[in-house]
């Protein structure tokens, strides 16, 4: 009879220590539970746009997860920045964001609602891309110095476009080094101004190197050059800015991707997990590749810190411009 009792006790104990176990269970254990949510600043058919659906369906995946693209494009990615920084803190609204963007606004607009190192939360970069320098391809230039030459000859009647702060960042280092004066025309969208590009409204326009590569090869446009440090594996016969002679052109904006600050840990560590392996799949690599980008893997710590580095970057970036906060 003793031992019967004992053998209750301790079932009885099992059965308060299950409670407490399953009472401590994380409310995120079933997560994602829903459709989760991805807010890209870019339009849909931008060459970011392209990027974020590969990485949507990668998404869908590995996590068994409906994902769904909203595309809230409009100053420089603010809109879409402003999205998650409001947004519910509980891992079913992700930002795919372009970090230039994020970096460059509090240095080019005022009144901002929103806190980039206080509101948004990174979870892991995910890809680096460079910029490309586009122009007509009826234009008498077939190169970055022919370029510069026709600019300086057209004087200040010389038009170039821009929209996203890359290509602000791009074409404010090149008119430096070329010591060129040419008028600006801006645009709410790359798509907008490499149009203009086609359409003979403008000189020439710098945008990334997915989108503009596909214009290319639809006749469009004619690219000069590229703004990283090496050629990229998808235009091997395109030079770069430096070895066109413009040795301070470099630009190669990332990607990473965020979510409102106050996502319980466990959820930004298993967002983190399924977008670094969808990052290191090899059909990943290839795909960056074949878009003119390169895979990027760092983690939240390594996002906090080349932001806060590039918001440093674009404080001088402004001055150089002599860009006035809008």
């Amino acid at each position: 009879m003793g031992r019967l009792r004992a053998m209750l006790q301790l079932g009885l104990v099992g059965l308060t220590l299950t409670g407490l176990v399953l009472a401590a269970t994380p409310v995120f254990a079933a997560y994602p539970e829903r459709p989760i949510r991805i807010i890209l600043g870019f339009p849909a058919g931008s060459g970011a746009d392209i990027m974020c659906r590969w990485f949507s369906q990668k998404l869908s995946e590995v996590s068994g997860a409906t994902v769904v693209i909203e595309n809230k494009p409009g100053a420089a990615g603010n809109i879409a920045s402003e999205a998650i920084a409001t947004a519910k803190p509980d891992g079913y609204s992700i930002l795919f964001g372009g970090a230039a963007g994020l970096a460059a606004s509090p240095a080019i607009y005022k009144n901002l609602r929103f806190d980039t190192l206080k509101d948004i939360e990174p979870v892991t970069a995910v890809a680096e891309l460079v910029f490309a320098l586009s122009v007509h391809p009826q234009l008498p230039v077939k190169s970055v110095a022919d370029l510069t030459a026709y600019l300086r000859n057209k004087g200040p009647k010389a038009t170039y476009g821009w929209a996203v702060t890359s290509a602000i960042a791009s074409t404010v280092l090149y008119l430096k080094e070329a010591n060129l004066d040419v008028t600006q025309v801006t645009y709410k969208a790359t798509g907008q101004a490499i149009s203009d590009v086609a359409a003979q409204q403008v000189d020439f326009a710098f945008g990334d190197v997915m989108y503009v590569l596909g214009q290319q090869h639809a006749g469009k446009v004619r690219i000069l050059a590229t703004t990283g440090t090496r050629r990229p594996s998808a235009a091997p016969d395109i030079p770069t800015m430096q070895e066109s002679g413009y040795q301070s052109v470099v630009v190669a904006p990332w990607w990473a991707v965020f979510v409102p600050t106050g996502v319980p840990r466990e959820i930004n560590d298993q967002l983190a997990a399924w977008f670094d392996k969808i990052t290191a799949m090899p059909e990943t690599k290839e795909f960056l590749k074949s878009q003119g980008g390169d895979p990027l893997i760092g983690d939240r710590e390594y996002v906090r810190k080349r932001l806060v580095s590039d918001m440093d970057y674009w404080r001088n970036i402004t001055k150089l411009a002599n860009l006035t906060p809008q």
